[in-house]
């Protein structure tokens, strides 16, 4: 699970589309209104690998068992657990997207559905990764997500709380390709490392969190 500090480097797979700029993000929210600008996807990230076939080694009779840690119960507490998991939410997505991108974009609607929160999230994006699946695009390689840090909490006593996250990412690694394995390059000049706006939105008690919100900033480095 993520901290709810600034995030430490770390490698997760981001696809970067090839529509209209070849690094970008899958849709914005200006105003309530949805840009579909490209498509995000990506490579599974470090650790995302298939686990060995041989069965894990059974801890021995004397070796002291983790315990579960204790809900959290205080305002700051909960206000803690949701900053982590709405970043780790995040980052679940962008290993999500890594998978369906490095298959074609198969089955992507089952698999990236439950990450948006948002009905103009899913009618601007539904047209896109079916494109990109009709026409067998794919992609490799890795984006980095330097840092995620804190820019906004909402509490809620319903269980809809939200959290504002800014990341840097950095696409320099990712390539796309059609689906006759020619490479397909990047838009010359087009930023690879830059900074996104994130609103990450609950969904009730029991339930999951989304992206409500994705806003690119390719005219800031970080």
């Amino acid at each position: 699970m993520v901290s709810s500090a600034i995030t430490p480097k770390r490698t997760i797979a981001v696809l970067i589309g090839v529509a209209v700029i070849a690094v970008a993000a899958f849709a914005v929210v200006r105003s309530g209104v949805f840009e579909p600008e490209t498509v995000q996807g990506a490579i599974p990230g470090p650790g995302s690998s298939s686990p060995s076939a041989s069965a894990p080694a059974s801890p021995s009779p004397s070796t002291p068992q983790a315990q579960p840690s204790p809900s959290p119960t205080t305002l700051e507490q909960i206000k803690a657990q949701n900053i982590a998991d709405a970043k780790a939410r995040l980052e679940k997505y962008y290993e999500t997207t890594a998978q369906v991108a490095n298959n074609g974009y198969k089955d992507w609607e089952s698999k990236l559905l439950p990450f948006w929160g948002h009905p103009d999230i899913r009618s601007s994006l539904r047209g896109v990764y079916t494109n990109y699946a009709e026409k067998g695009d794919y992609t490799s390689g890795a984006a980095s997500v330097e840092s995620l840090d804190l820019t906004g909490y909402r509490p809620d006593d319903a269980g809809f709380e939200t959290v504002n996250l800014r990341a840097c990412i950095d696409f320099g690694a990712v390539e796309n390709f059609s689906k006759d394995a020619e490479l397909i390059p990047r838009q010359a000049g087009a930023p690879t490392r830059y900074q996104f706006d994130y609103t990450m939105r609950h969904q009730g008690q029991d339930s999951v969190w989304t992206i409500n919100e994705q806003v690119p900033h390719p005219e800031q480095a970080c």
